[in-house]
């Protein structure tokens, strides 16, 4: 399928917000950061874009047939959101360890949430609804979700055309994947990104070295939205041909920097939604290697804050 970026920006810029790309200090003067506040977007989160470019391109059949999904959160409840502007009746299929006011805002927005024992149970479940006729809206394993999330690679290279690289938390890939179409579609360049896993769930970076989508045999990892079981296909596909360095953190600095955000900038931030903010400020750029050759250079590095639908319990404080 030909994804277009600039395009999908035009068609859901009526439905979803434009979000901020704004400058965050950091201890070594050699990185200017400036960070994408995704978690200022509609329901929380970048998952609202995908949703509305679904939502926006589906056959009169398809939304009579209503729509299901399997997600621990974001994306739910950026579909039901989707769903009830549309009118489109929603199904969303949870984990029993999804965040309580996840599931309440699915609730809120007129879906139905059905939360099962386990995930691999949500999954089969939310099968069996696509098997009695229902439309299926893939969170991240879907062209249609991947070119929602490409608009906000497009906002970032429009908004900063310099930008040398963007470091974007990766759980099944689609942001990932969309901010690098993104990216190319509107600097005209391919821009290098860096995708940050919790070390206990490294499933696409072991996806891109097995060359291959694997299954994890197990996830340790307390940060909900970026723990898959597997990645996407697709995108596994996209982020193997490009120029994207796969890194990874312990759960103790993504929930340190999470704390951070909200109590310096008193911004709606979750765990997942901190870690490529983490990833910089632990001296992610300096392993890497990635400053310009010249001495006088400074490192344009975009973070993308991907969600803000926090629980309480996880703010920690």
């Amino acid at each position: 399928m030909s994804i277009n970026p600039c395009e999908t920006a035009k068609r859901i810029s009526g439905a979803v917000n434009r979000t901020p790309l704004l400058p965050w200090g950091v201890p070594d003067n050699r990185i200017e950061l400036r960070l994408k506040l995704e978690c200022l977007q509609e329901t929380g989160s970048f998952k609202a874009r995908g949703a509305v470019n679904q939502i926006s391109l589906m056959s009169e059949g398809e939304r009579e047939a209503g729509v299901v999904a399997c997600s621990s959160g974001n994306h739910g409840r950026a579909l039901a959101w989707a769903s009830r502007k549309a009118g489109v009746d929603a199904s969303i299929f949870l984990p029993a360890d999804a965040y309580p006011n996840k599931i309440d805002a699915i609730r809120a927005e007129g879906a139905k949430a059905v939360v099962c024992p386990t995930r691999q149970l949500a999954e089969e479940a939310c099968s069996e609804a696509v098997s009695r006729g229902a439309t299926l809206v893939h969170p991240y394993d879907s062209w249609r979700t991947i070119e929602g999330a490409s608009t906000v690679g497009v906002e970032i290279g429009e908004d900063w055309p310099e930008v040398d690289c963007v470091v974007v938390p990766v759980g099944g890939g689609g942001l990932a994947s969309g901010v690098l179409l993104g990216l190319e579609a509107a600097c005209g360049r391919p821009v290098p990104i860096v995708g940050v896993e919790p070390r206990g769930a490294r499933g696409m970076a072991m996806s891109i070295n097995a060359g291959e989508p694997i299954v994890l045999g197990e996830i340790n990892t307390d940060v909900q939205g970026l723990c898959p079981l597997v990645g996407g296909k697709r995108n596994w596909e996209i982020l193997s041909t490009g120029e994207v360095y796969m890194e990874s953190l312990t759960d103790d600095p993504i929930f340190e920097t999470q704390r951070d955000l909200q109590s310096k900038a008193d911004w709606p931030v979750e765990p997942a939604g901190a870690a490529a903010v983490a990833w910089v400020l632990s001296g992610g750029p300096s392993k890497l290697n990635l400053f310009p050759s010249s001495e006088e250079g400074v490192l344009r590095v975009a973070a993308i804050v991907s969600g803000g639908n926090s629980e309480q319990p996880q703010k920690g404080v």
